[in-house]
Protein backbone atom coordinates (compact mmCIF):
# COMPACT_ATOMS: atom_id res chain seq x y z
CA UNK A 1 0.00 0.00 0.00
CA UNK A 2 1.47 3.43 -0.93
CA UNK A 3 2.54 5.75 1.92
CA UNK A 4 -0.20 8.22 0.96
CA UNK A 5 -2.90 5.60 1.62
CA UNK A 6 -1.36 4.72 5.00
CA UNK A 7 -1.34 8.43 5.87
CA UNK A 8 -4.97 8.87 4.81
CA UNK A 9 -6.00 5.83 6.84
CA UNK A 10 -4.15 7.18 9.88
CA UNK A 11 -5.67 10.66 9.72
CA UNK A 12 -9.17 9.89 8.40
CA UNK A 13 -11.91 11.36 10.59
CA UNK A 14 -15.09 9.28 10.69
CA UNK A 15 -18.46 10.99 10.23
CA UNK A 16 -20.19 9.44 13.25
CA UNK A 17 -23.07 10.94 15.25
CA UNK A 18 -22.09 13.27 18.10
CA UNK A 19 -22.27 11.25 21.38
CA UNK A 20 -23.88 14.02 23.45
CA UNK A 21 -24.81 11.78 26.45
CA UNK A 22 -21.21 10.55 26.72
CA UNK A 23 -19.82 14.07 26.39
CA UNK A 24 -22.10 15.48 29.10
CA UNK A 25 -21.42 12.54 31.41
CA UNK A 26 -17.66 12.70 30.86
CA UNK A 27 -17.41 16.45 31.51
CA UNK A 28 -19.54 16.29 34.68
CA UNK A 29 -17.86 13.24 36.19
CA UNK A 30 -14.33 14.45 35.49
CA UNK A 31 -14.88 18.01 36.71
CA UNK A 32 -17.14 17.70 39.77
CA UNK A 33 -14.49 15.93 41.94
CA UNK A 34 -12.13 18.83 41.18
CA UNK A 35 -14.74 21.39 42.20
CA UNK A 36 -15.24 19.53 45.48
CA UNK A 37 -11.47 19.33 46.01
CA UNK A 38 -11.14 23.06 45.34
CA UNK A 39 -13.90 23.85 47.86
CA UNK A 40 -12.28 21.61 50.52
CA UNK A 41 -8.74 22.83 49.76
CA UNK A 42 -7.81 19.29 48.62
CA UNK A 43 -7.28 19.95 44.92
CA UNK A 44 -4.12 17.80 44.44
CA UNK A 45 -5.83 14.71 45.93
CA UNK A 46 -9.07 15.37 44.03
CA UNK A 47 -7.35 14.70 40.68
CA UNK A 48 -7.59 10.98 41.49
CA UNK A 49 -11.36 11.35 41.67
CA UNK A 50 -11.34 13.22 38.35
CA UNK A 51 -9.24 10.51 36.69
CA UNK A 52 -11.44 7.78 38.15
CA UNK A 53 -14.53 9.49 36.75
CA UNK A 54 -12.83 9.65 33.34
CA UNK A 55 -11.88 5.97 33.54
CA UNK A 56 -15.49 5.05 34.34
CA UNK A 57 -16.77 6.73 31.16
CA UNK A 58 -14.22 4.73 29.15
CA UNK A 59 -15.46 1.53 30.82
CA UNK A 60 -19.17 2.36 30.52
CA UNK A 61 -20.63 0.54 27.52
CA UNK A 62 -24.09 2.16 27.61
CA UNK A 63 -25.99 -1.13 27.70
CA UNK A 64 -29.30 -1.68 29.55
CA UNK A 65 -29.35 0.42 32.73
CA UNK A 66 -29.37 -2.52 35.16
CA UNK A 67 -26.41 -4.17 33.40
CA UNK A 68 -24.55 -0.86 33.28
CA UNK A 69 -24.92 -0.32 37.01
CA UNK A 70 -23.78 -3.87 37.76
CA UNK A 71 -20.80 -3.54 35.40
CA UNK A 72 -19.78 -0.19 36.89
CA UNK A 73 -19.95 -1.55 40.44
CA UNK A 74 -17.66 -4.45 39.49
CA UNK A 75 -15.38 -1.96 37.72
CA UNK A 76 -15.19 0.26 40.81
CA UNK A 77 -14.33 -2.67 43.09
CA UNK A 78 -11.69 -4.24 40.81
CA UNK A 79 -10.01 -0.95 39.87
CA UNK A 80 -9.83 0.06 43.54
CA UNK A 81 -8.35 -3.34 44.37
CA UNK A 82 -5.80 -2.98 41.55
CA UNK A 83 -4.80 0.45 42.83
CA UNK A 84 -4.33 -0.96 46.34
CA UNK A 85 -2.19 -3.82 44.99
CA UNK A 86 -0.10 -1.29 43.07
CA UNK A 87 0.35 0.84 46.20
CA UNK A 88 1.50 -2.24 48.14
CA UNK A 89 3.99 -3.07 45.37
CA UNK A 90 5.52 0.42 45.25
CA UNK A 91 9.30 0.03 45.20
CA UNK A 92 9.05 -3.75 44.66
CA UNK A 93 10.07 -3.83 41.00
CA UNK A 94 10.23 -7.62 40.49
CA UNK A 95 6.85 -8.28 42.14
CA UNK A 96 5.28 -5.46 40.12
CA UNK A 97 6.79 -6.91 36.94
CA UNK A 98 5.33 -10.34 37.78
CA UNK A 99 1.89 -8.83 38.44
CA UNK A 100 2.02 -6.96 35.13
CA UNK A 101 3.02 -10.12 33.26
CA UNK A 102 0.09 -12.11 34.71
CA UNK A 103 -2.58 -9.48 34.07
CA UNK A 104 -1.14 -8.64 30.63
CA UNK A 105 -1.18 -12.32 29.67
CA UNK A 106 -4.89 -12.60 30.55
CA UNK A 107 -5.53 -9.28 28.79
CA UNK A 108 -3.76 -10.56 25.67
CA UNK A 109 -5.94 -13.68 25.64
CA UNK A 110 -9.11 -11.60 26.06
CA UNK A 111 -8.42 -9.63 22.86
CA UNK A 112 -11.22 -10.01 20.29
CA UNK A 113 -13.62 -11.50 22.88
CA UNK A 114 -15.52 -8.35 23.82
CA UNK A 115 -14.41 -4.97 25.09
CA UNK A 116 -16.13 -5.28 28.48
CA UNK A 117 -13.51 -7.61 29.99
CA UNK A 118 -10.67 -6.27 27.84
CA UNK A 119 -11.05 -2.65 28.99
CA UNK A 120 -11.51 -3.67 32.61
CA UNK A 121 -8.25 -5.67 32.55
CA UNK A 122 -6.48 -2.86 30.71
CA UNK A 123 -7.38 -0.28 33.32
CA UNK A 124 -6.56 -2.67 36.15
CA UNK A 125 -3.06 -2.94 34.69
CA UNK A 126 -2.87 0.85 34.38
CA UNK A 127 -4.01 1.25 38.00
CA UNK A 128 -1.26 -1.10 39.20
CA UNK A 129 1.30 0.75 37.06
CA UNK A 130 0.29 4.20 38.30
CA UNK A 131 0.12 3.28 41.99
CA UNK A 132 3.35 1.27 41.94
CA UNK A 133 5.17 3.99 40.01
CA UNK A 134 4.17 6.88 42.29
CA UNK A 135 5.96 7.02 45.67
CA UNK A 136 3.84 7.44 48.80
CA UNK A 137 0.58 6.10 47.37
CA UNK A 138 0.03 3.80 50.34
CA UNK A 139 0.32 6.73 52.77
CA UNK A 140 -2.44 8.59 50.93
CA UNK A 141 -4.49 5.52 50.03
CA UNK A 142 -7.59 6.23 52.14
CA UNK A 143 -8.01 9.89 51.07
CA UNK A 144 -7.60 8.73 47.46
CA UNK A 145 -10.12 5.93 48.02
CA UNK A 146 -12.56 8.49 49.39
CA UNK A 147 -12.33 10.44 46.14
CA UNK A 148 -12.62 7.19 44.14
CA UNK A 149 -15.84 6.43 46.02
CA UNK A 150 -17.19 9.95 45.63
CA UNK A 151 -16.36 9.83 41.92
CA UNK A 152 -18.20 6.51 41.60
CA UNK A 153 -21.31 7.78 43.41
CA UNK A 154 -21.21 10.99 41.42
CA UNK A 155 -20.97 8.96 38.21
CA UNK A 156 -23.98 6.83 39.10
CA UNK A 157 -26.09 9.92 39.92
CA UNK A 158 -25.05 11.72 36.73
CA UNK A 159 -25.56 8.54 34.70
CA UNK A 160 -29.17 8.17 35.90
CA UNK A 161 -29.89 11.87 35.25
CA UNK A 162 -28.43 11.72 31.75
CA UNK A 163 -30.30 8.45 31.10
CA UNK A 164 -33.62 10.02 32.14
CA UNK A 165 -33.18 13.16 30.03
CA UNK A 166 -31.60 11.63 26.92
CA UNK A 167 -32.90 8.30 25.75
CA UNK A 168 -30.43 6.36 23.65
CA UNK A 169 -30.43 2.83 22.22
CA UNK A 170 -28.86 0.25 24.56
CA UNK A 171 -25.60 -1.35 23.43
CA UNK A 172 -24.92 -5.07 23.71
CA UNK A 173 -22.93 -6.02 26.81
CA UNK A 174 -21.14 -9.37 26.99
CA UNK A 175 -20.86 -11.22 30.29
CA UNK A 176 -17.35 -10.80 31.72
CA UNK A 177 -17.58 -14.12 33.57
CA UNK A 178 -18.57 -16.03 30.43
CA UNK A 179 -15.88 -14.24 28.41
CA UNK A 180 -13.23 -15.15 31.01
CA UNK A 181 -14.24 -18.83 30.88
CA UNK A 182 -14.11 -18.73 27.09
CA UNK A 183 -10.60 -17.27 26.87
CA UNK A 184 -9.19 -19.65 29.49
CA UNK A 185 -10.37 -22.65 27.45
CA UNK A 186 -8.93 -21.57 24.09
CA UNK A 187 -5.34 -21.53 22.85
CA UNK A 188 -5.54 -19.53 19.61
CA UNK A 189 -4.35 -16.28 21.24
CA UNK A 190 -1.70 -17.80 23.56
CA UNK A 191 1.23 -16.72 21.34
CA UNK A 192 0.06 -13.11 21.18
CA UNK A 193 -0.67 -13.11 24.93
CA UNK A 194 2.84 -14.32 25.75
CA UNK A 195 4.56 -11.82 23.40
CA UNK A 196 2.26 -9.05 24.67
CA UNK A 197 2.92 -9.80 28.35
CA UNK A 198 6.67 -10.19 27.76
CA UNK A 199 6.86 -6.85 25.91
CA UNK A 200 4.99 -5.06 28.71
CA UNK A 201 7.18 -6.63 31.41
CA UNK A 202 10.44 -5.88 29.59
CA UNK A 203 9.25 -2.31 28.96
CA UNK A 204 8.51 -1.87 32.67
CA UNK A 205 11.94 -3.21 33.67
CA UNK A 206 13.68 -1.03 31.07
CA UNK A 207 11.83 2.10 32.25
CA UNK A 208 13.03 1.43 35.80
CA UNK A 209 16.57 0.62 34.66
CA UNK A 210 16.66 3.91 32.68
CA UNK A 211 15.21 5.79 35.70
CA UNK A 212 12.40 7.33 33.65
CA UNK A 213 10.49 9.52 36.11
CA UNK A 214 7.05 8.50 34.85
CA UNK A 215 7.78 5.08 33.42
CA UNK A 216 4.08 4.15 33.56
CA UNK A 217 3.53 6.53 30.62
CA UNK A 218 5.87 4.38 28.52
CA UNK A 219 4.42 1.02 29.61
CA UNK A 220 0.82 2.24 29.54
CA UNK A 221 1.26 3.39 25.94
CA UNK A 222 2.68 -0.01 24.96
CA UNK A 223 -0.32 -1.70 26.58
CA UNK A 224 -2.75 0.41 24.59
CA UNK A 225 -1.13 0.41 21.14
CA UNK A 226 -0.48 -3.35 21.00
CA UNK A 227 -4.02 -4.37 21.89
CA UNK A 228 -6.08 -4.15 18.67
CA UNK A 229 -3.82 -6.40 16.58
CA UNK A 230 -0.29 -6.35 15.17
CA UNK A 231 -1.40 -4.62 11.94
CA UNK A 232 -3.42 -1.91 13.68
CA UNK A 233 -0.67 -1.26 16.23
CA UNK A 234 1.28 0.71 13.59
CA UNK A 235 -1.65 3.02 12.94
CA UNK A 236 -2.50 3.31 16.62
CA UNK A 237 1.11 4.16 17.51
CA UNK A 238 1.22 6.93 14.89
CA UNK A 239 -2.18 8.25 15.96
CA UNK A 240 -1.29 8.25 19.65
CA UNK A 241 2.02 10.00 19.07
CA UNK A 242 0.46 12.65 16.81
CA UNK A 243 -2.48 13.27 19.15
CA UNK A 244 -0.24 13.44 22.21
CA UNK A 245 2.14 15.93 20.59
CA UNK A 246 -0.64 18.25 19.45
CA UNK A 247 -2.50 17.90 22.77
CA UNK A 248 0.46 18.67 25.04
CA UNK A 249 1.53 21.67 22.94
CA UNK A 250 -1.98 23.16 23.13
CA UNK A 251 -2.25 22.35 26.85
CA UNK A 252 1.16 23.88 27.66
CA UNK A 253 0.16 27.06 25.81
CA UNK A 254 -3.14 27.28 27.71
CA UNK A 255 -1.45 26.61 31.07
CA UNK A 256 0.89 29.53 30.41
CA UNK A 257 -2.12 31.74 29.69
CA UNK A 258 -3.92 30.80 32.89
CA UNK A 259 -2.66 28.39 35.55
CA UNK A 260 -4.92 29.37 38.44
CA UNK A 261 -7.15 26.54 39.75
CA UNK A 262 -10.39 27.89 38.26
CA UNK A 263 -8.87 28.24 34.78
CA UNK A 264 -7.37 24.73 34.98
CA UNK A 265 -10.70 23.21 36.06
CA UNK A 266 -12.35 24.97 33.11
CA UNK A 267 -9.70 23.55 30.76
CA UNK A 268 -10.33 20.06 32.21
CA UNK A 269 -14.08 20.50 31.61
CA UNK A 270 -13.53 21.33 27.94
CA UNK A 271 -11.00 18.54 27.34
CA UNK A 272 -13.18 15.93 29.09
CA UNK A 273 -16.25 17.03 27.16
CA UNK A 274 -14.64 16.61 23.73
CA UNK A 275 -12.59 13.46 24.46
CA UNK A 276 -15.48 10.99 23.74
CA UNK A 277 -16.26 12.82 20.49
CA UNK A 278 -12.63 12.72 19.41
CA UNK A 279 -12.22 9.03 20.24
CA UNK A 280 -15.13 7.92 18.06
CA UNK A 281 -14.04 10.15 15.15
CA UNK A 282 -10.39 9.08 15.16
CA UNK A 283 -7.97 7.82 17.83
CA UNK A 284 -5.46 10.61 17.18
CA UNK A 285 -8.16 13.25 17.58
CA UNK A 286 -9.30 11.76 20.89
CA UNK A 287 -5.70 11.68 22.11
CA UNK A 288 -5.40 15.44 21.66
CA UNK A 289 -8.01 15.95 24.37
CA UNK A 290 -6.75 13.09 26.57
CA UNK A 291 -3.15 14.36 26.47
CA UNK A 292 -4.31 17.89 27.26
CA UNK A 293 -6.50 16.59 30.11
CA UNK A 294 -3.58 14.71 31.70
CA UNK A 295 -1.33 17.77 31.48
CA UNK A 296 -3.99 19.98 33.10
CA UNK A 297 -4.40 17.48 35.95
CA UNK A 298 -0.63 17.26 36.46
CA UNK A 299 -0.48 21.06 36.70
CA UNK A 300 -3.29 20.98 39.28
CA UNK A 301 -1.46 18.36 41.35
CA UNK A 302 1.93 20.13 41.27
CA UNK A 303 1.50 23.77 40.23
CA UNK A 304 4.65 25.45 38.92
CA UNK A 305 6.82 22.48 39.97
CA UNK A 306 8.04 22.09 36.39
CA UNK A 307 7.67 24.18 33.28
CA UNK A 308 4.57 23.13 31.35
CA UNK A 309 6.51 22.96 28.06
CA UNK A 310 9.19 20.79 29.70
CA UNK A 311 6.49 18.46 31.01
CA UNK A 312 4.89 18.38 27.56
CA UNK A 313 8.24 17.45 26.02
CA UNK A 314 8.82 14.65 28.56
CA UNK A 315 5.34 13.21 28.02
CA UNK A 316 5.82 13.22 24.24
CA UNK A 317 9.18 11.43 24.57
CA UNK A 318 7.70 8.82 26.94
CA UNK A 319 4.73 8.21 24.62
CA UNK A 320 7.13 7.88 21.67
CA UNK A 321 9.18 5.28 23.58
CA UNK A 322 6.00 3.38 24.43
CA UNK A 323 4.87 3.44 20.78
CA UNK A 324 8.29 2.22 19.64
CA UNK A 325 8.19 -0.63 22.14
CA UNK A 326 4.67 -1.54 20.99
CA UNK A 327 5.75 -1.64 17.34
CA UNK A 328 8.74 -3.85 18.21
CA UNK A 329 6.46 -6.21 20.14
CA UNK A 330 4.03 -6.35 17.21
CA UNK A 331 6.86 -7.18 14.79
CA UNK A 332 8.05 -9.98 17.07
CA UNK A 333 4.50 -11.35 17.16
CA UNK A 334 4.04 -11.02 13.36
CA UNK A 335 7.44 -10.81 11.55
CA UNK A 336 5.79 -10.57 8.10
CA UNK A 337 3.90 -7.43 9.10
CA UNK A 338 6.14 -5.03 7.17
CA UNK A 339 5.66 -7.05 3.97
CA UNK A 340 1.87 -6.97 4.45
CA UNK A 341 1.92 -3.21 4.98
CA UNK A 342 3.76 -2.72 1.69
CA UNK A 343 1.34 -4.83 -0.34
CA UNK A 344 -1.13 -2.91 -2.53
CA UNK A 345 -4.60 -2.60 -1.12
CA UNK A 346 -6.84 -5.15 -2.82
CA UNK A 347 -10.48 -4.27 -3.69
CA UNK A 348 -13.13 -5.93 -1.57
CA UNK A 349 -14.88 -8.90 -3.21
Amino acid sequence: MPFKEHLEKTLKIESTPTPIPRMVLCSLCTTLPLILGFALNQLPISIFGALFGFVLILNDHFGPLKQRLSHLLVTYILLSLAFYIGALLSGKILFTALSLFLISFILGKSKDYGVELERLLLFMALQILTAAGTPGMLDHFWPIMLYFSLAFLNYIICLILVFLFSKHPAEFMASKRKTFKKIINQNSSTKFAFVFASTITIGYLLANWMHISRGYWVVGTTLIVMLPDSYQSFYKSAQRLLGTFVGVVIAAFLINLGHDPISLILFVLIAACFAPLGLIRNYWLGNIFIAALILFLLEISSPNSQGSFDLARLRTIDIALGCLLGVIGSLINAPTLVINLRRPKLPLP
